[in-house]
């Protein structure tokens, strides 16, 4: 607890000496105060970047809104995660972001060293994403993925599953961290989650996880709750995570749609994924391959866009990846070496290796899943 000297200013903002103010009723606990004063910043803050008008953020809300499953069935959680996101991470014509923004223009009406401080770091504001620990109901335990870092993470939570994952915006208080506007915290998924994460994080070859998150947010977050959704239908429950500090507004019929275009395998049609697709189908017409062998192919990596949603760069090396991933398997017949792929899609054989063993490594069991229902 900070502690305030009798000559100097009460933390009250009266005006007056501590001892001649609030020294007289009780001692006054700083931290609670600057405490008060961050959950009003934190509240400002949001509304500041909410009211921000420009064609490039509202260009953005539509783009992103258009990718989300889960999240266009409920208009409130996508905006509060847009909002927190885009004012924390994203940089305008200037190169300078909402939030620092806002943070310089606060800085002069802020009167207590100890707030300014904190408020000064939240230019430094944290993308994170890891597994979650309940400390107590006032404290998270983040171990990051990545990083292996553990952050403290101070909030009122509620009840907590095991084996959860976290994702949000962490604003730097001291040595720990508050949760910014959307965070969420999904049950049962952790494993899945974590392994996505790295999978993607890899295929980007980004510096730091920092750099990936802020600008994959808020597809991790959605990509989220279809993990969770396929995890409950999985185990025969039905149920929607938890939403950091927003209500149960995702709709039981949303999760329903969505474990059904698992079970169809209906992929999240980008323009680069149907390049990868389209060429892959091209190939294997060109050779000749059986057609069966061939819709088995196409079928996995419908599937492996549909789930692990990658950030492409070439699409062709996908193509290349997944008949180079058949060798693998020995009840299809596909055969064609690295360098015939490489010459044919105009990628490098180490592009198409390293996709092809990412992609093995997770869908294997898929492919054989299908290989039998094909032979059923």
């Amino acid at each position: 607890m900070s502690t305030v000297g009798r000559n100097e200013p009460c933390p009250c903002g009266s005006g007056k000496k501590y001892k001649k103010c609030c020294e007289k009723e009780n001692v006054v606990n700083i931290d609670t105060l600057v405490s008060q004063e961050l959950d009003v910043l934190q509240a400002q803050l949001y509304d500041f970047i909410a009211t921000a008008q420009s064609a490039e953020m509202e260009e953005s809300y539509h783009h992103y809104l258009s990718k989300m499953d889960l999240m266009q069935a409920d208009p409130d959680i996508y905006e509060m995660a847009f909002v927190s996101w885009y004012g924390a991470t994203q940089q305008d014509a200037e190169g300078v972001r909402l939030i620092e923004r806002f943070v310089d223009k606060q800085l002069s009406a802020v009167t207590r060293p100890q707030t300014a401080e904190v408020l000064e770091s939240w230019k430094n504001v944290r993308v994170t994403a890891g597994t979650v620990e309940k400390l107590d109901d006032n404290t998270l335990r983040v171990g990051e993925a990545i990083t292996g870092d553990t952050l403290i993470v101070k909030e009122k939570f509620g009840k907590l599953e095991n084996n959860s994952f976290f994702l949000g915006l962490l604003l730097p208080n001291g040595e720990k961290y508050l949760p910014f506007a959307q965070y969420f915290i999904y049950p049962a998924i952790e494993k899945a989650a974590m392994e996505l994460v790295k999978i993607r994080y890899e295929q980007g070859e980004f510096e730091t996880l920092h750099d990936y998150l802020s600008g994959q947010y808020l597809e991790i977050a959605d990509v989220g709750f279809v993990l969770y959704s396929a995890e409950k239908k999985k185990a025969g429950k039905k149920a929607v995570p938890d939403k950091g500090s927003a209500e149960d507004d995702i709709t039981q019929e949303s999760v329903e749609e969505s474990d059904d275009s698992i079970e169809g395998v209906e992929i999240w049609k980008t323009p680069e994924y149907i390049e990868a697709i389209t060429s892959l189908q091209k190939f294997l017409s060109e050779k000749g391959e059986d057609k069966k062998e061939s819709e088995i192919l196409v079928a996995v990596l419908e599937k492996y866009f549909y789930t692990e949603r990658p950030t492409i760069r070439n699409p062709k090396i996908y193509s290349g990846a997944m008949v180079d991933m058949v060798k693998n398997i020995d009840e299809i017949s596909i055969r064609h070496v690295q360098k015939e792929l490489a010459e044919y899609f105009d990628v490098s054989a180490n592009s198409i290796s390293r996709r092809s063993k990412q992609i093995w490594e997770s869908y294997q069991e898929t492919v054989h899943e299908l290989l039998k229902a094909t032979n059923a």
